[in-house]
């Protein structure tokens, strides 16, 4: 792939989550988290598997294979479940701001547990998108959905974001061993799988196909699953043959995607995206690029 071709599938990645984030809104007026989450892996786990043995992969080797499924686990079972938590309860707008420190604690956890230095753009970009999450949360942009309390969204959003960057120190050392990237997702997809099925059916029960291909809620869901899994296939992808900066600025992007799109697509189903949410979205993107400038 082309260096402009790996630029535009990170950009694409940032956009599709971003329209993920809408779509699991949406859905959410029916589903609980549990739900969502079985949802999303048993309609992607068949696609990224499909998509990954066209584009001619291999199936990973032992070790990057439990690195991969490792990573699924934490990413998955915990990371997206928190973030859907936090969706329900603030809203896409104002949850996407909240998941948006990925990378840049990302720097804090190398600093803390492998002792690499924290620099002060690190320390710049903490900030600002501690601003940021602070600014989209105090007055969130929709309206809690399952009794969620906001604290608890706020939480778990921030939960989520501290899954997702330590999911990705897996996913690197994967990647390095095996240049199989959409069959890497694919079997993080698979080991959460299980998981997920339990979980929802401890909290809710399984929603049936009838049920999700009925209701304007459940193929909103369906709608997010396959999303979800194309953004982490572009993701996955533009990590391997883009400069990793580049493309982690390009994917980081989401939150001022899915501000727009929810404004545009939620207007009148509980979220009131107003000007303060998109000057956070702003503000965490331009955190995110502080710390990786330095």
């Amino acid at each position: 792939m082309a260096p402009t071709a790996a630029y535009a599938a990170a950009f694409t990645a940032g956009f599709l989550f971003g329209l993920s984030d809408v779509m699991v809104r949406l859905a959410v007026e029916g589903l609980n988290a549990r739900q969502m989450l079985f949802v999303s892996l048993a309609v992607g786990s068949p696609l990224l598997w499909a998509l990954g043995l066209a584009v001619g992969e291999d199936v990973p080797s032992s070790r990057p294979l439990l690195l991969y499924a490792a990573a699924g686990l934490l990413n998955f079972a915990v990371g997206r479940l928190l973030f859907y938590v936090a969706v329900a309860g603030l809203g896409a707008g104002s949850a996407s701001v909240v998941t948006s420190p990925t990378v840049v604690l990302s720097g804090v956890l190398a600093w803390l547990l492998l002792g690499e230095q924290l620099t002060g753009a690190d320390a710049a970009g903490l900030a600002m998108v501690s601003l940021a999450v602070y600014t989209a949360s105090r007055r969130p942009s929709g309206r809690p959905l399952h009794g969620i309390p906001r604290s608890l969204a706020v939480a778990a959003g921030l939960a989520a974001s501290l899954a997702f960057a330590s999911s990705s120190v897996l996913v690197r050392a994967a990647g390095a061993e095996s240049g199989s990237a959409i069959l890497g997702i694919a079997i993080s997809y698979t080991a959460a799988l299980p998981i997920a099925a339990a979980m929802a059916a401890g909290r809710g029960g399984l929603p049936s196909p009838s049920m999700l291909v009925g209701t304007g809620w459940g193929r909103a869901a369906l709608t997010a699953a396959l999303v979800v899994a194309l953004a982490q296939a572009c993701r996955y992808e533009a990590l391997a043959l883009a400069r990793v900066v580049e493309a982690v600025v390009l994917i980081s992007l989401f939150p001022i995607h899915t501000v727009a799109l929810a404004a545009l697509l939620l207007k009148g189903r509980g979220e009131d995206v107003r000007p303060r949410h998109a000057v956070a979205a702003v503000l965490a993107v331009a955190g995110v690029v502080t710390a990786l400038a330095g």
